[in-house]
């Protein structure tokens, strides 16, 4: 049986399906594949490494962990669950499974926590980035107050969040994968361990190009690394990544909405 994982042009990954649940933990394999586009997960590696990939469903009526554990499955490769997303398993021979768990080293049980970000669709587009300039800073200390951060919340360059649909003057929704393999000789210019972010950038030209800069990333915006680790792993500073994958899951919108008045006497 052919479980392959295939990156299809135009639509984004292509991943089987296994209801792991079925036939009291027996399972079956489903006829249609998950097709999930936009991802990090799609920019971060090439397609001939995600082929071992596959989705596993249980009932999460009435969840069993063993439907969770490891298995050779039809095509006779034995995988492991390595990611999570929801009510979504992702599993993965031992060589792509080691590749992803890098991203969660210091923290490994937020690969279930976090690994929905791997495969987020970006609505607004995500892409592969070189020579990226990035400050990071820490919206808690003082000496980084200059560049009004906060909580999970950074700025972008106005001409890079056009790049990725982004809009003047409007924050939106990012995804952010760094893995140290692409430091390629450059390591005392890039964090020393793999790692992904999320939160939201605002264009600003004044904070990002004036100083040099592409992005500034608020620290709290890393995930799958120990805060009592950052100071050690990711200081705050200015860093070039050779590559990095960055995606915009979506823009800011203005909503309306009709408030009325309540009185309690």
């Amino acid at each position: 049986m052919d479980l392959t994982t295939r990156v299809i042009e135009g639509s984004g990954l292509s991943i089987p399906i296994f209801d792991g649940a079925h036939n009291n933990g027996k399972g079956r394999y489903l006829s249609e594949p998950e097709i999930i586009k936009n991802s990090l997960l799609e920019q971060m590696f090439e397609p001939e490494e995600l082929q071992s990939l596959l989705l596993v469903k249980i009932d999460n009526r009435n969840p069993d962990a063993n439907h969770l554990r490891a298995r050779n499955f039809a095509d006779g490769t034995s995988r492991r669950l390595t990611f999570s997303s929801g009510n979504s398993y992702y599993f993965a021979d031992d060589e792509l499974r080691k590749k992803i768990r890098r991203l969660f080293a210091t923290e490994p049980d937020t690969a279930c926590r976090y690994g929905s970000l791997l495969v987020s669709n970006c609505y607004k587009g995500s892409d592969t980035l070189e020579n990226l300039r990035v400050k990071i800073v820490d919206f808690n200390d003082p000496e980084y107050s200059h560049y009004k951060t906060g909580d999970c919340h950074g700025k972008i360059s106005p001409q890079l969040a056009r790049q990725l649909g982004g809009e003047q003057n409007c924050p939106f929704q990012f995804r952010f994968a760094w893995r140290k393999q692409w430091a390629e000789g450059s390591e005392e210019n890039c964090p020393r361990v793999s790692f992904l972010s999320k939160g939201t950038l605002l264009p600003d030209a004044r904070l990002t190009d004036a100083e040099g800069y592409d992005i500034i990333m608020d620290r709290s915006s890393i995930k799958g690394i120990k805060k009592a680790r950052l100071d050690e792993l990711v200081p705050c500073g200015d860093y070039e990544f050779p590559r990095a994958a960055i995606g915009n899951r979506g823009n800011a919108r203005a909503t309306s909405y009709d408030n009325s008045w309540q009185f309690t006497i």
